[in-house]
């Protein structure tokens, strides 16, 4: 037996990161759960995209995610101030009908981020 019964999984089973390049924006698809245990990760992503996007949007897709606890509300303030503090745009895409957007309305970050319904329409603006 390798650790306790019902331990929990590693991070990278609980949240994958791809990357791509579209439009001349970056994007960064997150699945999974954003909260304590996985938010490091994506913190360390987004700041490294951030860092090498040199003015071109940063489109942070959580259409995949399932879980946004209120340490990621928290990861997704210090992106955006990151990236508004490098010149960078974040936008970030939810899909209304996912878990995700009502933790963002609640505590009223649909007024502080710039929120998008599609990849597509982030890449646009």
């Amino acid at each position: 037996m390798n650790g306790p019964l019902g331990g929990v999984p590693p991070a990278e089973q609980l949240m994958t990161i791809a990357r791509d390049d579209q439009g001349g924006c970056l994007i960064l698809a997150v699945r999974g759960e954003v909260d304590l245990s996985t938010g490091g990760r994506l913190l360390e992503a987004g700041s490294a995209t951030l860092r090498e996007a040199r003015g071109r949007p940063l489109v942070l897709d959580l259409t995949g995610v399932d879980f946004l606890s209120s340490s990621g509300l928290g990861l997704l303030v210090a992106l955006n101030d990151e990236g508004r503090d490098l010149g960078v745009p974040l936008r970030v895409v939810v899909d209304e009908s996912r878990p995700v957007i009502r933790p963002i309305r609640t505590m009223g970050l649909d007024e502080v981020l710039s929120l998008y319904r599609t990849v597509d329409e982030a890449v646009i603006g």
